[in-house]
């Protein structure tokens, strides 16, 4: 498959990039804003650059992989389904509900991927907690927790990702979100309600978030972010009433996990495992391991509810939203 890409930030540009070649697929345009990053860029790749989006967008690629601001994510994903590209878009996956639903559905009338780059779906540890969930190892799942947290520097309110109305929020659409995605791809979508609280208080670029969900199974799914606590024991672990399942350092860009049933040691996984050429090599296959469009219309639902109850203190349901 032939991809555009637009931005090139430091995400796209050393670990998705660099996903996108080595999974056998092509880029052949490069839309930015700076014009001689994306010169250089595109001249080391072999691309075309644009710094006309329009034009970018008529030029016979097939999919756009899209890392843009936050705030820019919505117009940049629409432009290109509307253009006959295929999206894979970064997280957030926009900042309202309504505009990632506008997204899902044009995606569907026009029978294009719509994919968001959720990657902790194909870290390798997943298949074999998906395994031992069903063959009831643990007995019943009753609780999970996720923790991804790092003592980072504060936010730059000089540029986008410190600045409330272009981010969007703080960690919980920096970190959260995957969090959350991992609790829907082991447990399903019917997500019933959420109650959290964050600091500082009702401010929309909050340091830490800690977020509450309940299923309609019953299961009740904690979720830890923040950039203010070290990031000792970024785990994910699931309780059963008969025992439980951790994936050390779970919540990562980089694959560094063991797996542990029940108190005893099963597996340690390959630190070369690219877990974004997994998520490319997904999406231009088979496209059903990777965070569809209705996946996406829930993760927005998720940090924007969950922004809501850790301000007002209220558990919120997701009935109706």
């Amino acid at each position: 498959m032939d991809f555009g890409i637009i931005s090139l930030g430091n995400h796209s540009m050393t670990r998705v990039i660099p996903a996108i070649r080595s999974s056998g697929s092509r880029i052949t345009q490069i839309y930015s804003t700076d014009r001689f990053k994306g010169e250089r860029v595109s001249k080391d790749l072999g691309a075309e650059y644009s710094s006309d989006l329009e034009k970018f967008l008529k030029q016979p690629f097939e999919a756009v992989y899209i890392s843009s601001p936050n705030f820019l994510h919505f117009t940049h994903a629409r432009m290109s389904l509307e253009a006959g590209k295929s999206v894979l878009l970064e997280k957030p996956v926009t900042l309202r509900v309504e505009d990632t639903e506008t997204l899902a559905q044009l995606s569907k009338k026009e029978n294009l991927k719509f994919g968001v780059g959720f990657h902790l779906r194909f870290h390798p540890a997943i298949q074999d907690v998906k395994k031992h969930l069903s063959s009831n190892s643990i007995g019943e799942p009753r609780i999970i927790l996720g923790k991804w947290t790092r003592n980072s520097a504060p936010y730059d309110k000089t540029i986008w990702r410190g600045q409330s109305g272009k981010a969007g929020g703080g960690t919980v659409v920096g970190i959260a979100v995957h969090i959350f995605d991992s609790f829907v791809n082991l447990f399903g979508r019917e997500v019933e309600s959420v109650k959290a609280s964050s600091l500082p208080k009702c401010e929309v670029m909050e340091d830490t978030m800690q977020a509450t969900f309940e299923f309609q199974s019953g299961i009740i799914a904690n979720s830890l972010s923040s950039r203010v606590i070290s990031s000792n024991s970024n785990d994910l672990t699931v309780y059963g009433n008969e025992g439980s399942v951790t994936v050390t350092n779970f919540y990562s860009t980089s694959v560094s996990s063991k797996l542990i049933l029940n108190g005893e040691q099963l597996k340690e996984y390959d630190q070369e495992t690219n877990m974004y050429e997994g998520e490319i090599r997904d999406f231009v296959g088979d496209y059903k391991r990777i965070a569809g469009p209705d996946d996406a219309i829930l993760s927005t639902k998720m940090h924007l509810l969950s922004q809501e109850a850790a301000c007002s203190g209220n558990m919120l349901t997701f009935s109706n939203r």
